[in-house]
């Protein structure tokens, strides 16, 4: 079926004519039918423009004219992309109604390159937390478990969840501490969070306007990559693999890990997981070599919250200000601290992160990327949700020291949940991260599982 197809595979039969573009998106709307009540990764399915644009797709692939590897490709978009004439949320009922006037440069660039918009995703509001919850409407569930609502992590849950639990085969989300990372590897996919600017951020909401980045979820580092090359063409001077050498070798690359003081608190299950992605790299031929942070992760937590926190208060002050309008209580009080930040604390906090990116330049010289883990846990039941400390350790170090990352599936902990890797790259270097995770993946098989949510849950809330 169409839905268990890798991207490459996907091409191939539409181009051969062994399916239908309309049929492929027809089987994604089926199964959104039959399973999103229960996963509830849409705030909406635009079912008949999707379908209209399937069948024009099989008419230009009819005519000889191709648009590349993503044409024919159903996509998601998380709900703070605009599209005009659409609603874009930001995870609110307070934008419910906020029609956009101009459909986003990222959007038209998948159109254009053939993409087809299944709808719009649910996050977490104003992409404000990373375990994924939504008071106002509604969490995402984490489809690896049925039997229990585990959280899904954010901000990018239902774009995550939208891929995890085969509703889309890509999709897009933004990150801003690690909400594309943190729901990659909580839902056991492909995340990746490119340097920012890269992806063109006009017509997606902002949280921080430092911090931010688009980003891809996708099954593989590979259909990550083909997404990533319909956004961000390469630039010159940027790393390409060497055209004389044997695709995907590693060997002579010099690769980071972490420090053991800086993993005492992971589950011993997503640990093991770390270790054993080290020992596979350093098989392949890649040298490991442990990376001093230029900081303790309690002090990027610090400079990160100040411009975050700030930043944010500015981008969405009329909304955690006015306590007549439906603002989470997770969301609101950690907001508002921004509006308290003084000014000279914020521009200490920008000079600290230039700082700390140069210290980490200088460490990273002759290093590929550092390998860490993604999230201390796997994914843990929403009851358990600690909306004081946000599950991002290590991915906030991407955002604040101006580097790409991928997280890519790794392992699974003793009830079936799946772990995750984090490889970082210097900044602009993001299709060599993408290349790493891609070797990782074509040497392991832990991207290739599949939850299998059955939606028990919808006849009985019906």
């Amino acid at each position: 079926m169409s839905i268990d197809l890798d991207l490459a595979a996907l091409a191939g039969q539409l181009r051969r004519r062994d399916v239908s573009v309309e049929t492929v998106v027809g089987d994604y709307l089926a199964r959104i039918e039959a399973l999103d009540g229960w996963l509830h990764a849409y705030v909406d399915v635009y079912a008949e423009e999707a379908l209209a644009a399937a069948r024009a797709a099989d008419l230009q692939l009819r005519a000889g004219i191709d648009l590349g590897p993503l044409h024919g490709v159903p996509i998601a978009l998380k709900d703070i992309i605009d599209i005009a004439g659409r609603p874009t949320t930001i995870g609110s009922p307070i934008h419910a109604q906020r029609m956009a006037a101009t459909t986003a440069r990222l959007v038209r660039q998948l159109q254009q390159a053939g993409a087809i918009v299944l709808g719009k995703t649910h996050m977490v509001q104003f992409a404000m937390g990373a375990w994924g919850t939504n008071e106002h409407m509604g969490t995402p569930r984490n489809p690896w478990d049925d039997a229990v609502h585990r959280i899904p992590g954010g901000s990018s849950s239902g774009s995550a969840v939208a891929v995890a639990g085969r509703l889309a085969p890509v999709s897009i989300g933004t990150d801003t501490g690690g909400s594309v990372r943190v729901p990659a590897s909580y839902c056991g996919i492909t995340g990746f969070k490119p340097t920012v600017g890269r992806i063109a951020t006009h017509g997606v909401a902002t949280l921080s306007q430092t911090l931010d980045s688009v980003g891809v979820f996708a099954h593989s580092a590979a259909d990550a990559r083909a997404v990533f090359d319909a956004l961000a063409p390469v630039q010159p001077g940027e790393w390409a693999e060497a055209s004389d050498a044997p695709r995907f070798d590693v060997r002579g690359m010099t690769l980071g890990r972490l420090p053991d003081s800086f993993l005492r608190d992971v589950q011993p299950a997503v640990h093991a997981a770390y270790e054993e992605a080290l020992v596979e790299f350093r098989a392949l031929g890649a040298s490991i070599v442990t990376v001093k942070l230029p900081a303790s992760l309690a002090h990027f937590k610090a400079v990160t919250g100040d411009i975050m926190m700030t930043e944010g208060a500015f981008s969405f002050e009329r909304e955690i200000t006015d306590l007549a309008l439906p603002v989470d209580d997770s969301v609101r009080p950690r907001l508002r601290v921004g509006l308290d930040v003084p000014a000279v604390r914020y521009l200490a906090a920008l000079r600290e992160r230039d700082r700390l990116q140069a210290d980490m330049q200088h460490r990273m010289r002759g290093i590929a990327a550092l390998l860490t883990p993604t999230t201390l846990t796997t994914a843990l039941p929403l009851a358990q949700v600690d909306h004081g400390n946000a599950p991002v350790h290590y991915t906030r170090i991407g955002n604040l020291l101006q580097m790409c990352g991928v997280s890519v599936p790794n392992g699974q902990d003793a009830d079936g949940l799946p772990t995750g890797l984090q490889i970082l790259s210097p900044g602009g270097e993001d299709r060599l991260a993408l290349f790493l995770a891609e070797v990782y993946q074509r040497h392991t098989d832990w991207h290739r599982a599949r939850a299998e949510p059955r939606g028990e849950g919808i006849r009985g809330a019906a």
